[in-house]
């Protein structure tokens, strides 16, 4: 990858302890979604952000605007009537104990920072607000006003972005900075659910207890289960629920342990081994779709639960985007034991953009000079705030290579990649289409 041009590193080097201090103190902002409350429709810690960075975007001298306590908004152009949207979000997910840097602070070092949210979504947030700025401190006229848009509740469901859209038109074209590069046209559908097994010859009673630290944004790296009164605890490697090849995943682990019981629980946690186990791509369900737009189904199986005389587990899938949610599902039931549910937990169908939209065309273009890469529009797996507000396409963060960095401990972010992101974005707001 090319390094960043020397008259923009000029540029961005004439602000940069400005924005070092401003990018710590946004990350020192524990915002994990917290309890509903006055005025803070999705916890203290996302209101304390947003309230945050309408103060310093007053600060950097833009228009600024707030809707619902829920998304605020900074810009910057003439009042013309339609306007460029960039849509980032301030909201993080929880912290375990898996870090070696303070969670909640900006660590730089060797290159690299260290934070939670440096990558998803702060970071690059900033680097769009930044990059703007600077066209902005030069004076430089812009033909279409930009509004960067900062939202709350990216990490649990966007149920900010129905507030905006309620009282606020939406772009008419835009992009979130939180996926990868290149330009992104296209998003797999994902469909979350957990499949509850009835087990009627009281073997369930064998297992005393089973947890560990579950949660539908990551695969586990640690698990224990109790079985007749001895416990045996699992440790693995945590990744990305939309990165679980990247794992050491611990439920598969448990489930072997219980293959070893009697009754109907030694059959079902048989037959979760044989059919889910360590498998990401889903073959022995029969689920093993594949196209050329997106590639291969991925499923990510991240929880279990035992409650009286039911288990549980939770998969997400995340399918090809020429494949439906109704052939996932009737295939998966095919595959099912008897007295096995099935419970939709989240669904968001597949998403396909045209890549040949004038503007995605303009900042293929742009990320390949900038860069030295090819630019070619890609799809993910990822299901991103995209999907939320009309005409947003993802582009961004992580450059190609970079996979399995958010929703865990050490989360990071190189300061070339920084630097490379902020000087793309600021080309891109230059450019005639924007």
């Amino acid at each position: 990858m090319k390094k960043v041009r020397s008259d923009f590193e000029e540029l961005f080097n004439q602000s940069r302890d400005e924005f070092l201090e401003y990018f710590n103190e946004l990350i020192q902002i524990p915002s994990v979604k917290g309890n509903k409350t006055y005025q803070a429709p999705f916890g203290v810690g996302p209101k304390r952000a947003l309230e945050y960075l309408i103060q310093l975007s007053k600060k950097l001298g833009f228009k600024t605007g707030k809707v619902s306590n829920s998304v605020g908004w900074a810009e910057y152009g003439p009042e013309t009537k339609e306007y460029f949207g960039v849509l980032g979000h301030l909201d993080v997910v929880d912290v375990t104990n898996d870090w070696t840097y303070p969670p909640f602070d900006l660590t730089l070092k060797d290159g690299f920072f260290y934070g939670r949210g440096v990558l998803d979504n702060k970071g690059p947030f900033l680097a769009s607000l930044f990059a703007l700025y600077l066209i902005k401190k030069q004076g430089i006229d812009l033909k279409k006003r930009i509004r960067v848009m900062f939202g709350t509740d990216e990490e649990s469901g966007s149920k900010d972005i129905p507030f905006y859209l309620e009282s606020e038109k939406p772009p008419y074209g835009g992009f979130t900075p939180d996926c990868k590069f290149p330009i992104v046209y296209g998003e797999r559908g994902l469909i979350d659910l957990t499949i509850t097994t009835t087990v009627t010859d009281d073997s369930l009673e064998q297992i005393d207890s089973l947890g560990g630290e579950f949660d539908k944004s990551f695969i586990p790296e640690y698990g224990f289960i109790s079985i007749s009164g001895k416990k045996t605890e699992f440790h693995g490697k945590k990744a990305p629920s939309n990165a679980p090849d990247m794992a050491e995943n611990v439920l598969p682990m448990m489930i072997r342990q219980g293959t070893t019981l009697s009754g109907q629980t030694g059959e079902l946690f048989k037959w979760i081994d044989s059919k889910i186990g360590n498998q990401v791509d889903g073959k022995n369900l029969g689920l093993d779709f594949t196209d050329k737009e997106s590639g291969k189904l991925q499923l990510s199986f991240y929880s279990m639960e035992k409650n009286l005389d039911k288990l549980s587990i939770n998969i997400s899938m995340r399918y090809p985007v020429t494949i439906s949610e109704d052939k996932v599902l009737s295939q998966l039931k095919t595959q099912l034991l008897n007295e096995s549910l099935i419970k939709i937990n989240r669904r968001f169908p597949s998403v396909v953009k045209d890549k040949n939209l004038p503007y995605m065309q303009d900042f293929s273009k742009i990320y390949e000079q900038d860069t030295g890469l090819d630019g070619t529009p890609v799809t993910t797996t990822g299901a991103t705030y995209a999907r939320a507000m009309p005409n947003i396409v993802a582009f961004g963060p992580s450059f190609p290579g970079q996979k399995g960095i958010a929703h865990k401990g050490d989360e990071w972010l190189k300061y070339s990649d920084w630097q490379m992101m902020m000087q793309i974005y600021y080309d891109c707001f230059l450019s005639e289409l924007c």
